[in-house]
């Protein structure tokens, strides 16, 4: 086994669960914000979050189980 592996893996594996951290996180922040307290050009960003984060939330759980799955595979 290549040294360099398990240290790729746990790397992609601990990228995967800051990115599932990062989207729920943002659900929270999206239910506590209020858009029409905030300028425009933040209005836009918490559309696009409100639109994209399933999908990024995917996203990284699939990076995650990856890195695990990695880790695991001899």
């Amino acid at each position: 086994m290549d040294p360099a592996r398990p240290e790729l893996a746990t790397l992609v594996a601990l990228l995967g669960v800051a990115g599932m951290v990062l989207a729920a996180l943002t659900v929270v922040a999206l239910r506590v914000v209020r858009p029409d307290d905030c300028p425009a050009y933040v209005r836009g960003r918490i559309r696009w979050w409100t639109a994209h984060n399933t999908a990024f939330l995917t996203a990284s759980t699939l990076v995650a189980v990856a890195g695990l799955a990695a880790l695991t595979i001899r």
